[in-house]
């Protein structure tokens, strides 16, 4: 009854995890933008074989298609450079939060050493 008050707890996101489930992504929009690749070289080469046997019409199709194959590829080539980004920023951020971390311990060591004299 109070989950349904109050929410569930979150789960704490950890960076190892978010990097690798970045990469996973990475690689899936890798894979697909092979895909829509060798569809467009494939509609191209459907487009060459209809202007061959004089079908403009499905020629034309074909481009079109090719055409918004291309966007989609364009598309998950931004989504790849996003993704770096957030890794990258992801990253540093971690590397910020190691830095502090041991900077707060050396603090304290100094002012145990310093207590103790």
């Amino acid at each position: 009854m109070f989950s349904r008050m109050f929410g569930k707890p979150k789960e704490e996101t950890n960076a190892l995890t978010t990097l690798d489930k970045l990469n996973e992504t990475l690689e899936m929009l890798e894979k697909k933008e092979g895909v829509l690749i060798r569809k467009a070289t494939q509609e191209v080469e459907k487009a060459k074989e209809y202007t061959r046997a004089k079908n403009k019409r499905a020629a034309i199709q074909c481009l079109k298609r090719k055409r918004l194959y291309e966007q989609q590829v364009e598309q998950l080539g931004n989504f790849q450079l996003r993704i770096h980004d957030q890794m990258i920023m992801l990253e540093g951020a971690k590397a910020t939060t190691e830095t502090v971390d041991a900077l707060r311990s050396g603090a304290a060591a100094m002012k145990a050493m310093q207590k103790a004299t």
